[in-house]
């Protein structure tokens, strides 16, 4: 039986089938040739994931003639969506037989990406298969420190994802607003300062504010009773104070135009903005922020193949770790394990995408299972601050 969760995941936006239907038409047409399923790579992806480059010296690297069709969906929650769809078609199209004609279809990725929160739903729900690490020749160099990424993604025994890449939570504030103050953020302390009253956005998610507020007092974010944080409630209605608007989304055009100074968001979204580093700039608080990351999972009943495995494991090869940092947005795992020094003087110097060693030892995944008191708490605070009493 179906989850309440998977059929609300079935909703799913024009935008995203528009999106994932040009996404089909522009990779057959890159691709121009038949080719059997062996030689053929499907791959579902976030839009900007996977930098052009990347996919030139992919098939320079195989090296052979083969179709690579990676479609791009504009959010996580579309992914998430995806591998639901897939999950259904497997199900409707299963015959007496066993036979799958639904393996033939180019919508049904071999492998989807996937972020860091979203995988427990994935794996609760049934919708994707372990990964076997044994395929890929660079899984042992990826680091243990300061985050354990060969750990990370399994769940006992089994290993549900593929690291591919990671960022945190940034402050993101506009730079000539802060020449004017002579100061510019440093640590979500800086949130709370009298001269951004009315010119605040938080994002709006109870695990990022309250959070942040817990960073600010010395807690971890994962805090199991935050309510006997004796300060907690005080710390955050004063925060109110300082927020014109509460956002997940819209956060890039408010500060463009000046409506607020500073905001809080994924690093990125927050690199993706065509005027960062000109009219806006971000920071990795100092006390330590909100770790992300995206992983390659493989959908539930698909059979694995090589140029799967060849993918994954050509996304960890530290010249193509140092690609993708540069241009994805993002920073690939693998560069945390390259000593600094020997890094592109671009990628070391750049605090976003590569924080110094003491901000990411301070930073923290969201642990989404918390358990229901706890996150019963988070929840009891967040409508509380909200409501304003």
């Amino acid at each position: 039986m179906q989850s309440n969760y998977l059929k609300a995941a079935l909703s799913v936006s024009r935008r995203s089938l528009l999106t994932g239907a040009i996404a089909v038409g522009v990779a057959q047409l890159l691709t121009g040739c038949q080719a059997s399923p062996d030689q053929r790579l499907v791959v579902k992806f976030l839009r900007d994931a996977v930098p052009a480059p990347m996919l030139g010296e992919f098939r320079r690297f195989l090296d052979e003639r083969v179709s690579l069709d990676f479609l791009a969906e504009p959010q996580l929650a579309d992914l998430f969506q995806g591998l639901v769809r897939s999950h259904q078609i497997q199900d409707n199209s299963r015959d007496d037989s066993g036979w799958l004609p639904w393996r033939r279809s180019p919508q049904i990725p071999h492998l989807s990406l996937l972020g860091h929160s979203w995988l427990p739903k994935a794996i609760e729900n049934q919708l994707i298969q372990p990964l076997e690490a044994e395929s890929w020749s660079n899984w042992t160099s990826l680091p243990e420190t300061p985050i354990n990424w060969r750990e990370l993604p399994r769940r006992g025994d089994r290993l549900w994802g593929a690291p591919y890449r990671w960022g945190t939570t940034v402050i993101v504030y506009r730079k000539d607003k802060f020449a004017q103050l002579g100061w510019t953020p440093q640590d979500w302390s800086d949130l709370w300062r009298e001269e951004l009253r009315g010119r605040l956005a938080l994002l709006d998610s109870p695990r990022e504010v309250i959070g942040l507020t817990l960073k600010k007092l010395g807690y971890s974010y994962n805090h199991d009773r935050p309510q006997d944080v004796p300060e907690l409630l005080n710390e955050l209605q004063a925060l109110q104070k300082q927020v014109l608007f509460y956002s997940s989304t819209a956060i890039q055009q408010p500060l463009l135009r000046g409506d607020v100074w500073v905001a809080i968001g994924s690093s990125r979204d927050m690199l993706a903005i065509p005027q960062y580093g000109q009219q806006v700039e971000a920071v990795v608080p100092q006390s330590g922020a909100a770790l992300w990351a995206d992983y390659w999972v493989r959908p539930a009943d698909v059979t694995a193949h090589e140029l799967s495995d060849r993918w994954i494991d050509f996304c960890w090869q530290p010249r193509i770790a140092e690609q993708l940092s540069l241009l994805g947005f993002a920073t690939s795992p693998q560069v945390l394990a390259t000593p600094r020094e020997d890094l592109p003087e671009s990628l070391r110097r750049n605090g976003v995408l590569l924080p110094d060693g003491d901000r990411l030892q301070r930073s923290e995944f969201i642990e989404l299972a918390l358990g229901e008191a706890s996150l019963s708490q988070y929840r009891q605070i967040w409508r509380q601050l909200r409501r304003g009493t």
